[in-house]
């Protein structure tokens, strides 16, 4: 059997953790049917794969925009996997290849759409996530299997989008190899690599509307006028809606608080282990998640975790985290503060976090997506005697 892997849209964050983790697994796994991985060409080179039944394209005519991209995916890549007789394809991101007859397997990472207007966004991400809604809708229809990444988005595609429940494979994010408890002496790389000094409490979340950092901005800077935090909150990640940063940053400045928030845009992937393991307590404020790969992360660092008491970041943290009500900047100042203050908490949240973070498994995803590739090797076996059969009645 020929696989596609279609990860063109994989250059950071979940969508690329997520495929450069799953692949060498499956690569592992699997050495007798055939794959063709589309990767975006700038981040191929770190990628640990190397097994002849895996062929990587890094052709440099790939457009690099994201609408450019989509117009060749949908209409010229679906002629190239025909080409190439291609079984089943495999798209990394939420849309499937609408002209393609293949039978397709699609990954829900992107939740977001479905909630379009409910998050404050600007008009321009508001319109984009409308079109992904529409887009999204149309791909889980036509796709033969849906993976989702949690249960809770199991439930949301069943029951609130009416997707079939046994079209949908769940398989949730495992833990990336470097994500463990720091040794001792970690923490003087800290300056050199970061520019950071502890203590800090740190944040990484989507910088848009349903990443939640304005009510985290709202929590702390109470506490910082009332004297009761000193240590800077340190918020890591790239803009997504800069209207929205826009309008955190003028809050904070016009409560006195905009030197002790420290934003340091995206940090390299390699060095996120030391960043949150150096962390006071790591705060996730997220409304908004499909399966949240740094707070799997988080866990596994054995960073003290507050997050949003909503699903599934309740089910993905269980007891190793201190939860707050996301919409309420006055509960998140309690819980802040209360964490804060109690030593033995941060240690008994530090202690749950890893043996939490070892319920997750790349490998386990690996082997579930695997099988779904197996399942559907006789759906286009039928197709092929479907097609020799019309050609066959068509001669006699």
């Amino acid at each position: 059997m020929r696989i596609a892997i279609l990860g063109l849209a994989a250059t950071c964050y979940g969508n690329r953790t997520c495929l450069w983790n799953l692949l060498p697994q499956l690569a592992q796994l699997d050495r007798s049917n055939e794959y063709e991985v589309f990767l975006p060409p700038e981040n191929i080179f770190d990628l640990d794969l190397d097994q002849p039944n895996f062929r990587i394209h890094r052709s440099g005519r790939v457009p690099t925009s994201s609408v450019r991209r989509l117009l060749w995916e949908q209409l010229f890549l679906p002629w190239l996997l025909w080409a190439k007789g291609v079984d089943v394809v495999y798209t990394a991101h939420n849309l499937t290849l609408f002209l393609s007859p293949i039978p397709s397997v699609v990954v829900v990472h992107n939740i977001e759409p479905f909630f379009a207007g409910k998050f404050p966004n600007s008009l321009r991400l508001r319109t984009r996530l409308w079109l992904l809604r529409l887009l999204t809708s149309l791909s889980l229809r036509k796709s033969w299997r849906i993976i989702a990444v949690s249960d809770w988005e199991r439930e949301f595609l069943v029951e609130c989008l009416h997707i079939p429940d046994d079209k949908i494979v769940m398989a949730y994010h495992g833990v990336t190899e470097g994500f463990r408890p720091l040794t001792p002496g970690a923490a003087a790389d800290l300056d050199e690599g970061l520019g950071l000094e502890r203590p800090y409490i740190l944040c990484v979340t989507r910088l848009a509307g349903y990443g939640n950092l304005g009510n985290l901005a709202k929590a702390y800077a109470s506490l910082a006028k009332q004297g009761k935090v000193t240590m800077p909150l340190v918020v890591a990640g790239g803009v997504w809606d800069s209207g929205y940063v826009g309008s955190v940053r003028r809050f904070l400045e016009r409560e006195g608080c905009a030197e002790q928030v420290k934003f340091v845009g995206y940090v390299p992937y390699e060095q996120m282990p030391l960043l949150i393991g150096n962390a006071e307590c790591f705060v996730f404020p997220s409304r908004l998640e499909s399966c949240s790969n740094v707070l799997i992360e988080a866990l596994a660092c054995g960073a003290p975790i507050l997050c949003s008491q909503r699903r599934p970041m309740t089910d993905i943290c269980g007891d190793a985290a201190v939860f707050f009500d996301g919409e309420d900047p006055g509960d998140i100042a309690d819980k802040l503060l209360q964490v804060l203050s109690d030593q033995s908490l941060r240690d008994t949240l530090a202690r749950r976090g890893p043996a939490r973070a070892a319920r997750f498994s790349w490998r386990e995803g690996a082997e579930k997506l695997l099988e779904v590739f197996e399942q559907l090797s006789p759906v286009r076996d039928t197709a092929k005697d479907g097609a020799a059969a019309v050609r066959s009645n068509g001669k006699s």
